[in-house]
């Protein structure tokens, strides 16, 4: 059988949270396509929440992180374990959508006869040689969603973007109850997310600029909620103490659930993090502080409102992004951000008002 009549396909998208959302525009596609065949997805239990029980894919292939770090024995176990649970629907084709080692071995030893993935210098880790079909990108600094739509075309499929179909999925109960907390909470203007992983803790924008910006907001009468990770409490909690009565803490979340509250606002700013594409991808105009790799990777996708805040002027190009200056984030002034943020709100209340309009 040829790569296009394939008929089971098994998706290879492990992590990151952010990344995981970005490969669901393609997985729409293909099963759009594709509406008869059987799609199986191969992901972590740490990124599942945000696309369980997605009515595109057909069945989740979960791995432990936990137990493939615990341990030569304790690693080798949870392989076995999820290779026979992969091998048992008897996938004809793979979609490497991760791009790394261990995607290419993962996917090598569940034994797809074709496996889908970039070609050398489009992945990473020696990720090529793990794969039989490979994708060459024109650009490997495109945005993630168009770099993971391309891998499509060795399926024969249109590759091209569609930005009516993104393929957020959640539950109607999850988006009632975070709609029920936002207009309980005063149906704030702006959300913001001031954190990001531990291992990205340079990109942060400085807390004192965070605590300015909120307080000059407010002076505008436009109110603000705080957003937050199992990380960052303590970061939010100090932003959210100093910066004023017209700031509030959001509550402790799930990943669906704080999928379904960015979406409530007009507005989200804040990191190049998954929040910020769960707000993008559901329409939210989005303000980002742009880290070391080109902004085009990050930047949400027209016709979505944007606004890439980046210190440029330590922006080196055609340098790696491990090398390029935190300064980058940090040295963005307050003034920039908070036009950012009045452009975004602006838009958004056009946006609103159309939408009214043409509902009347």
């Amino acid at each position: 059988m040829s790569v296009v009549e394939a008929n089971r396909i098994l998706i290879v998208r492990l992590g990151a949270i952010g990344d995981v959302l970005r490969v669901l525009p393609a997985v729409r596609r293909l099963r759009s396509a594709r509406p008869h065949i059987e799609i199986g997805w191969l992901i972590e239990d740490w990124a599942y929440p945000v696309v369980a029980g997605h009515p595109a894919v057909d069945r989740f292939h979960v791995v432990n992180r936990a137990a493939m770090r615990g341990g030569i024995r304790a690693g080798a176990r949870e392989i076995r374990r999820v290779v026979a649970d992969a091998r048992a629907p008897g996938y004809d084709v793979s979609l490497d959508f991760h791009g790394r080692a261990k995607s290419g071995i993962l996917g090598r030893l569940i034994g797809c006869p074709a496996r889908v993935g970039y070609a050398r210098g489009d992945s990473t880790e020696w990720n090529h040689r793990f794969t039989n079909v490979h994708v060459r990108l024109a650009d490997r600094w495109e945005n993630r969603v168009l770099r993971f739509l391309h891998l499509l075309g060795a399926l024969d499929i249109d590759t091209h973007y569609d930005p009516m179909d993104h393929g957020v999925y959640l539950d109607p109960e999850t988006r009632r109850a975070a709609s029920a907390w936002y207009v309980a909470a005063g149906s704030p203007e702006v959300v913001c997310y001031p954190g990001t992983s531990a291992v990205r803790s340079d990109e942060r924008w400085p807390e004192r600029k965070w605590v300015d910006l909120i307080k000059r907001l407010g002076k505008q009468g436009i109110r603000t909620a705080i957003a937050w990770g199992p990380a960052e409490q303590e970061l939010a909690q100090r932003i959210a103490g100093q910066a004023g009565k017209t700031c509030t803490l959001v509550p402790p979340t799930t990943l669906p659930e704080m999928m379904a509250l960015v979406a409530c606002f007009q507005t989200f700013i804040g990191s190049d993090t998954a929040a910020m594409h769960m707000a993008w991808m559901q329409g939210v105009p989005t303000a980002t502080f742009a880290g070391p790799k080109p902004p085009r990777t990050a930047a949400p996708l027209a016709p979505v409102p944007s606004r890439i805040l980046c210190a440029d002027e330590y922006y080196a190009e055609g340098r790696a992004p491990g090398r390029q200056s935190r300064e980058l984030v940090t040295a963005v002034p307050v003034g920039e951000a908070m036009e950012g943020v009045l452009e975004l709100l602006t838009a958004s209340r056009g946006a609103q008002g159309a939408e009214v309009a043409r509902d009347a």
